[in-house]
């Protein structure tokens, strides 16, 4: 019952940002809205839960590891990340231009599937390899405007201008979506805390029919924009993510 009333919320806080005003900023790989630049390297791990009837259950783990290099005078990211998930375990990483989190390549082992794409412009070009049945899809997908991998889009939540009522919009590359998917984002809160300011930073995806698929909340400290916490909600429930205290 919970969960019906928590998504009665989210469609009409949805509703009533698509009703505003206020101009939606349009974001694309290399946008100069992204504060990216502003980023550090890092090293954090976290845990995850399922919520449901009212109870925690630990779930998984993971270990994120985002590293600046520069490399012919342009700072690039790569990030490699350890995710375990139930029975299932992955080990992505991903290389994109810092300068608005512009997508170079993402590699990705997992239980089921291994990933190898790579990301030129308006082109995603790789290999799916689906492990039961030892099947090989090749991907080559054009685009009508430049994507974000989906492996950054935590990070898109670090990089955007933290101030309450900004509100923006996002492409970004999934799959397992059939392609190109369209994120709304509004940064809606800022939390004073005895060990600094978060920000809540929330994206919904959307279906072709304008209803929500997917909110994601992400808890972001003003200072070191360290994600410290984020949650997950779909038709299949609520998870969420703490990161590990030292």
């Amino acid at each position: 019952m919970k969960n019906i009333l928590v998504g009665a919320l989210l469609i009409g806080s949805v509703q009533l940002l698509f009703g505003q005003k206020t101009d939606t900023l349009l974001i694309t790989p290399g946008s100069d809205y992204l504060e990216s630049n502003q980023l550090t390297s890092y090293t954090g791990q976290y845990d995850l839960f399922r919520w449901k009837d009212e109870k925690e259950t630990p779930i998984g783990s993971l270990e994120d590891n985002f590293i600046i290099t520069e490399k012919q005078h342009e700072r690039q990211a790569l990030r490699v990340c350890k995710i375990k998930f139930g029975t299932n375990e992955i080990l992505d990483s991903g290389l994109c231009l810092l300068k608005g989190l512009k997508p170079i390549y993402h590699r990705s082992i997992q239980t089921q599937k291994t990933m190898n794409l790579q990301f030129a412009d308006n082109q995603v070009n790789g290999a799916i390899h689906i492990k039961d049945g030892d099947k090989k899809e090749l991907v080559l997908y054009q685009t009508s405007v430049p994507l974000f991998d989906s492996y950054y889009e935590d990070i898109i939540a670090k990089s955007i201008t933290l101030k309450k009522g900004v509100i923006f919009k996002f492409p970004e590359y999934i799959y397992e979506r059939g392609g190109t998917v369209w994120s709304t984002g509004q940064v809606t809160e800022k939390e004073n805390t005895p060990s600094g300011t978060l920000w809540t930073v929330q994206f919904y995806e959307l279906d072709a029919a304008k209803k929500i698929i997917r909110t994601t909340l992400y808890k972001v400290d003003g200072k070191t924009r360290d994600i410290e916490y984020r949650e997950y909600l779909t038709g299949n429930g609520r998870i969420v993510m703490r990161k590990r205290k030292a």
